[in-house]
C-alpha cells in the first residue's frame, strides 16, 4: 500500500507500539465530547459505504442509547474491496480506541465487530485484552468479535440496514485519525469541502492492484495514473468506481472529475479497471453472481430476480437465446430495481442495467452471431 497521508504499512499490533505512535486511547484523553463533535462537523467526514451519512450527525444523536449495540462492519461484502483484512491486521488498536470513544459518546455499552471468518480473529482479542489490562475499561462496555459462523444472526445486507448504528471500518479507523490528530492537523489534508483522505482498492486489468490513499480534491486523473494502466498493453473499455454500486463510466468522464462526495459517489473505494478486450456480458454475469452471494434472498424480487437475470445471459452467452431472452433480462432487472428492499441491492440492480445499455452492441452482437464478441464459445 502507498504509504501517503494517514495509513503506513508500519503495524501497530501490539498496545506499546501504539501508544509511542497515538498515545492513550481517545476515551481516557477527551472529556470534552461537544467541542469534539464540533470540530468533527466543520471535518466534514462521511461514512465510506453506500449510504454516505454524515458522521456528525451519527455521532450528535446522544439519546438513552444505552441498549443499542455499535456495530462495527468489518465484513465487507464487495470483492473487489480489500482494506478491512489491511485494517485489521495493521492497526487494531486504533480500531478498538475508536469504536470505544464512538460507543462512548452515543452512550452504548455494547459494541460487536463483525468480520470473515478467514480474517485472523487473534489479532483482535489479543487486543482488547491488552487494552482492558491498561486501560480497565471492561466494566464500562462489552465488546465481541463475530465471524458469519457464530453471530446470532446472519450477517446479510438485509440485517446491517436494520441496525441503528453501523459503521463500516474505515470510517471508525478515519474518526480515530482525527480525534488523535484534531482538527487543525486533520485539516492539512483534503480540500475546502471535504477533509482527510480515503482509500482506494485498484483491481481489474491493470498492473497495480493494491490500496492507495489520496486526499480529497485529487483529481481522477492522478488517481488512474497511479493504476499503471498507461502502461498496460490493453486499453480499458470501463470503469468501476464504487466496486459494482455505481454503474461503469469511461476513463475521459473521470479525467473531468475529483475525489469528493459531490463529484462521484466513491462509497467503498473500490475502483476496478475492465480491458477492452473483456467479455462485457461476462463481467455483468459476474455482478449478477455477486449479488445473489449478498442477498438475504427476504424478498422475492432479489431471491427470484437475480436467478433469472443469471437464466436468461446463460443462454445469450451460450447462443441459445433470441430478442425475447435479451427483453427479458432488462424486465427482470427492472423488476429488481423497482422491488429491492435494500437500497444497496438496488444499487446494484442498477449498475447492472446501466451497464448493459452501455455495452449493448455487445449483446446484439452475441444475439446476431450466436457468439459473444470477446469469446471462443460458439453453437
Amino acid at each position: 500500500m502507498k504509504k501517503f497521508v494517514l495509513y503506513n504499512n508500519y503495524a501497530t499490533k501490539n498496545i506499546k507500539d501504539f501508544k509511542d505512535n497515538f498515545g492513550d486511547y481517545l476515551y481516557t484523553t477527551i472529556n470534552e465530547y461537544d467541542a469534539l463533535l464540533n470540530e468533527l462537523k466543520i471535518a466534514n467526514i462521511f461514512t465510506k459505504d453506500v449510504y454516505r451519512k454524515s458522521l456528525y450527525n451519527i455521532l450528535s444523536n446522544k439519546n438513552n442509547n444505552y441498549n443499542q449495540t455499535l456495530i462495527i462492519n468489518a465484513y465487507s461484502f464487495d470483492y473487489l474491496v480489500f482494506k478491512d483484512k489491511f485494517f485489521i491486521n495493521n492497526n487494531p488498536h486504533l480500531i478498538l480506541d475508536s469504536a470505544i470513544l464512538i460507543a462512548k459518546i452515543l452512550n452504548i455499552k455494547n459494541i460487536d465487530i463483525l468480520i470473515r471468518s478467514y480474517y485472523n480473529k487473534e489479532i483482535l482479542i489479543n487486543t482488547i485484552v491488552e487494552a482492558e489490562d491498561c486501560y480497565k475499561f471492561e466494566n464500562e462496555i462489552n465488546i465481541n468479535i463475530y465471524d458469519e459462523n457464530n453471530y446470532k444472526e446472519n450477517i446479510n445486507i438485509y440485517f446491517l440496514e436494520r441496525q441503528k448504528y453501523v459503521l463500516d471500518l474505515e470510517t471508525v479507523i478515519q474518526f480515530g485519525y482525527f480525534a488523535h490528530m484534531g482538527l487543525d492537523n486533520f485539516s492539512q489534508y483534503g480540500n475546502d469541502e471535504n477533509k482527510g483522505t480515503c482509500l482506494i482498492s485498484f483491481s481489474g486489468d491493470i498492473p497495480n492492484v493494491d490500496l492507495y490513499e489520496f486526499q480529497f480534491g485529487t483529481s481522477f486523473n492522478e488517481i488512474i495514473k497511479a493504476s499503471g494502466y498507461i502502461y498496460y498493453n490493453n486499453d480499458i473499455k470501463c470503469v468501476f468506481t464504487n466496486g459494482f454500486l455505481n454503474a461503469p463510466t469511461t476513463l475521459e468522464s473521470l479525467n473531468n472529475k475529483s475525489l469528493s462526495y459531490e463529484d462521484i459517489n466513491i462509497g467503498n473505494g473500490g475502483v476496478c479497471f475492465i480491458a477492452e478486450n473483456r467479455c462485457m456480458l461476462r463481467i455483468v454475469m459476474k455482478i449478477i453472481q455477486f449479488a445473489k452471494s449478498v442477498s438475504c434472498t427476504k424478498c422475492m424480487p432479489c431471491n427470484y430476480g437475480f436467478n433469472l437475470c443469471e437464466y436468461y445471459l446463460n443462454k445469450i452467452i451460450l447462443g441459445q437465446s433470441n430478442n425475447n431472452d435479451y427483453k427479458n433480462l432488462l424486465n427482470a432487472v427492472e423488476m429488481i430495481i423497482k422491488g429491492s428492499s435494500c437500497l444497496y441491492i438496488y444499487n446494484i440492480a442498477k449498475c447492472i442495467i446501466e451497464t448493459i445499455k452501455m455495452f449493448e452492441y455487445e449483446f446484439i452482437y452475441a444475439l446476431d452471431k450466436k457468439i459473444t464478441l470477446y469469446s471462443f464459445i460458439n453453437k
